[in-house]
């Protein structure tokens, strides 16, 4: 099974992550998602009055964190992949493995 998740997504998906991260709740977290063709994607989290730097590997594990808490799925069979396209955005092509 093969889940596309789109720029918001990721961004509350990255909310989530560094709610729990920090022990405050996902609201209180602001996302700006970026991607640079020389640095990939990464991202900025304000939580608490400070500005927290996110790479590539932090927006994969924040979707896995995201959909395990929020949709139940098992991160150890997700895979994955972020991407870029002119018209979407930041998008995550999520692809869930069968045992």
């Amino acid at each position: 099974m093969e889940l596309l998740l789109n720029e918001q997504d990721i961004v509350d998906s990255v909310c989530v992550y560094m709610a729990a991260k920090e022990y405050t709740n996902p609201e209180k977290v602001d996302v700006d998602l970026a991607f640079n063709p020389s640095n990939g994607f990464f991202a900025t989290a304000l939580v608490h009055d400070r500005t927290v730097n996110l790479n590539e590997q932090d927006l994969i594990d924040a979707v896995a964190v995201y959909l395990r808490d929020y949709h139940n799925f098992d991160p150890s069979r997700l895979l994955v992949d972020v991407n870029y396209h002119e018209n979407e955005g930041i998008f995550a092509s999520v692809q869930v493995k069968d045992y």
